[in-house]
């Protein structure tokens, strides 16, 4: 793996890179014939575009780094994990040293700006804004306390994936209820309803097909896609929050996680930048997120 090619893809200087790659340990290692070998397989080139995509669309944090540098290491052929290792700790301490150890999440949300790309991402992000309003009208509760915007895919008989993008909600009926039981309140599976509804699979295949996201092909990048429908669906939260919707429904500001069922750093970003600021989530949820009380992650 050239180091000093990868940080130039990330606009760093390679200094950093060569100066790690001086390092007599990290030489013998790199010089191993095993992990040569392991470094020419395909999933070395898969992680490197994973770690440019999700630069593309909106930065590295520092779990993604933790997450993908783990899957790499738990790819590796046998007899070659111990040198993966070792490269692995010399990799992660190398984005350690250009600043990727912690992150501020007031800075990230101020710079984190979900909008739409393109026509396409425009029309998308109307049908979001139309799906979101129509769904939470029709909650049948009406102290709802707090929503979710999730995505995954799903399999049909046949084992052919279908993009799912979904709501769910709390209320303050069960949000009490898990406080007294000392349930975890943020955990979506504690909630009322974890998948209420839908959204319909027209308007989604749609913008999928136009942004060339084709679940069923080799190179599909769910992360990628996961994370664009996230940012169109911040900016449909937004402009909703805008028109107040949320307290001309139900009476009051209600915070929007947009998220599946495992949150993240950013998770956080997202709600903060969505919803306007920390204040209608806790510390239990930054917790959540990976972030301290004080926003650092």
């Amino acid at each position: 793996m050239d180091l000093s090619k990868l940080m130039g893809m990330f606009g760093f200087d390679p200094s950093a890179a060569e100066e790690l790659m001086q390092d007599e340990q990290m030489q013998e290692m790199m010089q191993d014939p095993e992990l040569q070998q392991a470094m020419e397989r395909p999933e070395t080139e898969h992680l490197l575009g994973q770690l440019s995509g999700m630069l593309a669309q909106g930065g590295i944090m520092p779990d993604d780094v933790d997450n993908l540098l783990a899957g790499f290491g738990g790819s590796a052929e046998a007899g070659t994990s111990e040198q993966l290792d070792g490269l692995i700790a010399g990799v992660e301490q190398l984005f350690g040293d250009l600043g990727f150890g912690g992150i501020d999440l007031d800075e990230e949300a101020a710079c984190y700006q979900p909008e739409a790309a393109d026509a396409s991402d425009r029309a998308f992000l109307t049908e979001l804004k139309a799906w979101i309003k129509d769904t939470a009208a029709d909650i049948p509760e009406k102290d709802v306390c707090m929503l979710e915007i999730g995505s995954h895919l799903n399999y049909d008989a046949d084992g052919a994936p279908a993009v799912d993008l979904w709501l769910g909600y709390n209320t303050a009926a069960a949000d009490a209820e898990n406080r007294a039981k000392n349930a975890e309140r943020w955990n979506i599976a504690n909630w009322t309803e974890n998948h209420f509804r839908s959204l319909d699979a027209e308007p989604l295949e749609d913008w999928c097909q136009s942004q060339g996201y084709e679940p069923q092909d080799a190179d599909f990048d769910e992360n990628e896609m996961k994370q664009r429908i996230y940012d169109l669906a911040a900016a449909a939260v937004m402009e909703l929050h805008s028109e107040r919707f949320t307290e001309q429904l139900f009476g009051q500001k209600l915070p929007f996680i947009i998220e599946d069922y495992e949150y993240n750093q950013k998770t956080a970003i997202r709600a903060v930048k969505a919803n306007g600021g920390r204040e209608l989530f806790d510390a239990e949820f930054f917790d959540d997120c990976g972030f301290s009380e004080d926003g650092e992650g």
